[in-house]
């Protein structure tokens, strides 16, 4: 009887083994290649966690610009968006005032948040926006509607 329990514990221990590493990898920040991938020609519905979970609509253009549609429908930003050689999306906003345009770019890591969504991470490891795939191309102006 010890045997059977033996054996059934050693069993248990290896499949749990197996089912870890499937898990852990979900978390994993995706590289370079593969970012640009799922970002470019696409459209997605942007949560941002820091400004009151506001909701908006961002296009990832191909050539590295981006475009988004804030909830009102009517307001867009369009600004440069690359991938650096630390594998972090990196996003440059433009600051206007009425002499000068002043730029910043915040980079950071991306994750899988499940099938059709990501998580955009910010330098310090922190969730700060997830995007949810609405489609190919640029969709913002069914988005409006």
């Amino acid at each position: 009887m010890l045997k059977h329990t033996m054996l059934f514990l050693f069993f248990l221990l290896i499949s749990l083994l197996s089912f870890i590493p499937a898990v852990s990898a979900q978390g994993q920040y995706l590289p370079a290649a593969e970012l640009n991938k799922i970002l470019s020609d696409r459209t997605f519905a942007m949560t941002d966690m820091e400004e009151s979970r506001q909701n908006s609509h961002v296009y990832f253009a191909g050539d590295g610009r981006y475009t988004i549609l804030y909830p009102s429908g009517n307001i867009r930003a369009t600004d440069k968006w690359k991938i650096d050689g630390n594998d972090n999306l990196c996003l440059r906003k433009a600051l206007r005032s009425a002499d000068t345009t002043d730029y910043i770019t915040r980079c950071g890591k991306v994750s899988l948040a499940g099938p059709n969504a990501l998580n955009l991470h910010n330098e310090q490891g922190e969730l700060t926006k997830t995007l949810q795939f609405l489609g190919n191309g640029d969709l913002l102006e069914q988005s409006a509607r």
